[in-house]
C-alpha cells in the first residue's frame, strides 16, 4: 500500500468515526426523549451495543478460524481500554458526572459480570453451556434494563431528560442511529489499517502493534461515540456507553467464543491481564459510588495507568507471582 493511502485511511478514518459517533449519540439521546427514558439507558442498549460490534465480529472470526485465544485478548483488552482509555479521553473534554439515576444499578451487574468471568477464567473451561449461560444472562440484562427504564418514565420519575433540547423526528431518527452504528466500525477500520501500515513502514515490531494498535482498534467506536457524547455534555450516554460495552463484551463476545469452547485461559491472563481487568472495574466503582466526578485531573491519572499497563505486558509482568510471594 502506498504511503498516500496509508495516511488517507488514517485521517478518513478519523473524520468517519467523528461524524459517526455524533450521529449515534444524537440518534440515541433522541430517542431517549422521545421513549421517556433515561439517556444513560440509551448510552447502554444504544450506544454500548452499537459500539461493541465490532468486539463481537472480531470474537466470532477468531473462534471461527480457530484461533479463540485471540478472542479472549480482544474481549479482556477492550474492557480494559474502555475504561482507563475511552472513558478518560472524553473526560479530558469535560468532566464527566456521575450517580445520576440508574448508573450504580448498571455498575453492579458490570461488577458482577467481571468477577464471574474472571472466576470462571481460574477454575473451569469455556464450554457451550457456559455460553449459553453468558448470553442468557445478555438478553436478561437487557430486559431488565428496559422494563426499569419504562417503568420509571410512567411513574415520573425524573431520570435526568433534557426536554428543551429539539428531538429528531421519526425516519431521521432511525438513519441517525443506523449511520452512527455502520459508521463506526467502518471508521475504525480504516484507523486500524492506516495506522498498521504506517507502524510497519517505520519498522515498529508485530509485538507492540498487535498489543497497541490492534487491540485499541475495537474500542475506537466506543471512544468515538464518548468524545461526541462530551462535546454534547451528555454525561449519562459516555458512562453507560462504556457499562453497558463492557457487558456486551464479556457476555455476548465472552458468550459466542465459550460456544466454540476454550480448554484453558492462556497463563498472561491470570498472571496479569485479569487484574487490570478487575482494576478497570473498580475504577468505575470509585466514581460512581461515591457519585464524583471525573475530572480532568482523574482523567490524566486514568491515562497515565493505561500506559502503565501496556508497559507492564510488553515486558511481561506478572502480578500474580508478586502477589504469592508477598502471602509466603
Amino acid at each position: 500500500m502506498s504511503d498516500l493511502y496509508l495516511y488517507a485511511s488514517l485521517i478518513g478514518g478519523l473524520l468517519i468515526l467523528a461524524f459517526a459517533g455524533d450521529f449515534l449519540v444524537n440518534g440515541a439521546v433522541s430517542l431517549s426523549r422521545k421513549l421517556g427514558v433515561s439517556p444513560l439507558v440509551a448510552g447502554i442498549l444504544i450506544v454500548g451495543f452499537g459500539t461493541s460490534a465490532p468486539e463481537m465480529v472480531v470474537t466470532l472470526g477468531a473462534a471461527l478460524e480457530g484461533t479463540p485465544k485471540l478472542a479472549l485478548g480482544n474481549i479482556v483488552g477492550s474492557n480494559i481500554a474502555n475504561v482507563w482509555l475511552v472513558l478518560a479521553i472524553p473526560a479530558l473534554i469535560a468532566p464527566i458526572a456521575t450517580g445520576s439515576f440508574g448508573q450504580s444499578r448498571a455498575l453492579m451487574f458490570v461488577l458482577l459480570t467481571t468477577a464471574a468471568w474472571i472466576i470462571i477464567a481460574a477454575t473451569l473451561p469455556l464450554t457451550p453451556i457456559i455460553g449459553i449461560a453468558f448470553l442468557t444472562g445478555l438478553v436478561f440484562y437487557a430486559i431488565i434494563t428496559v422494563t426499569q427504564a419504562l417503568s420509571a418514565a410512567r411513574k415520573g420519575v425524573d431520570v435526568g431528560l433534557d426536554t428543551e433540547e429539539a428531538t429528531l423526528s421519526g425516519l431521521k431518527l432511525w438513519a441517525y442511529l443506523l449511520v452512527g452504528i455502520i459508521g463506526l466500525p467502518i471508521g475504525a477500520h480504516f484507523i486500524v489499517e492506516g495506522g498498521v501500515g504506517i507502524a510497519h513502514k517505520f519498522h515498529v515490531s508485530e509485538e507492540l502493534i498487535g498489543l497497541t494498535l490492534l487491540a485499541i482498534g475495537t474500542s475506537l467506536p466506543e471512544l468515538g461515540a464518548g468524545i461526541a457524547a462530551a462535546l454534547r455534555k451528555k454525561s449519562d450516554v459516555v458512562i453507560g456507553n462504556v457499562l453497558g460495552s463492557n457487558v456486551f463484551n464479556l457476555l455476548g463476545a465472552g458468550g459466542i467464543v465459550s460456544l466454540f469452547g476454550v480448554d484453558k485461559f492462556p497463563s498472561g491472563f491470570a498472571n496479569y491481564d485479569h487484574w487490570a481487568l478487575g482494576g478497570a472495574a473498580l475504577t468505575l466503582a470509585l466514581f460512581i459510588i461515591p457519585k464524583s466526578k471525573i475530572s480532568r485531573l482523574a482523567a490524566i491519572a486514568m491515562l497515565l495507568i493505561y500506559a502503565l499497563y501496556l508497559f507492564g505486558l510488553i515486558n511481561g509482568w506478572n502480578i500474580l507471582a508478586g502477589v504469592t510471594s508477598l502471602g509466603s
